[in-house]
């Protein structure tokens, strides 16, 4: 038996950076409806916002072959079906806060990664990114459409290396529901929320006992307020 890769550490957290206001009107009612019903929509590739998204190269022997047309092509539909969300190890990177959560007025969810794939489809793979200075190559051999698209939407390059980041890959476009309501474990809310997005959000987690934290912004440096308490009230006993 051949020696396989294997991955034996993992994060313990995966964030979620998400903007609440866009192109469609009702974005920030998704978003929300997103966590309170437990989801994470997964789009197609050339939704994401690099260009470079689903490039790759091919082998000489590769293109010399009979079946280079249909292989690529087979590849190409692979790639168009797939659906894939976006996850970072990180909570606190400024240019992510800039660019997926609207110039810091969205915000950014924390998964326990545990919790999450426990409840999760086996359909679902989770997968880490890898960065390169070339596009991923496609050789002739046995490997299917589908696992050549994987690789493809699995790879990017090193400039985007500080992202840190994972991807759900899913077999077809859509939402991926989760079962556990424990599997979101904070969410965080950007500096520059507007005032109506913070009080629906805060209103509409705290019976979920999610904690919510606002971004502090100080000179240089962000934080996030402390985890508020969630008090229970208890039934006073009569005498």
């Amino acid at each position: 038996m051949p020696a396989e890769i294997k991955a034996y550490a993992r994060p313990r957290k995966l964030y979620r950076y998400r903007a609440l206001t866009g192109d469609k009107p009702d974005k920030f009612r998704k978003e929300l409806n997103a966590i309170v019903q437990g989801h994470i929509y997964c789009p197609s590739y050339d939704s994401m916002n690099d260009p470079m998204e689903g490039s790759h190269r091919e082998s000489a022997l590769l293109k010399d072959s009979v079946r280079y047309h249909r292989t690529i092509a087979e590849v190409q539909r692979a790639i168009d079906t797939l659906g894939i969300a976006s996850f970072s190890e990180v909570m606190d990177h400024e240019p992510m806060w800039a660019h997926y959560a609207k110039n810091f007025s969205g915000i950014c969810v924390e998964y326990n990664v545990k919790r999450l794939l426990d409840n999760l489809g086996d359909e679902n793979e989770l997968v880490r990114m890898t960065y390169s200075e070339n596009a991923p190559m496609l050789y002739r051999d046995r490997e299917t459409a589908e696992n050549r698209a994987r690789m493809i939407l699995s790879c990017k390059s090193v400039r985007w290396a500080s992202e840190r980041e994972w991807r759900l890959i899913r077999p077809d476009i859509g939402p991926s529901p989760y079962s556990s309501k424990t599997a979101v474990t904070s969410v965080y809310l950007g500096s520059r929320i507007s005032a109506e997005h913070e009080a629906t959000v805060r209103s509409e987690l705290r019976p979920l006992k999610i904690p919510v934290r606002k971004m502090e912004v100080d000179t240089y440096a962000i934080a996030f307020e402390a985890k508020r308490r969630l008090t229970v009230k208890r039934p006073t006993r009569k005498s």
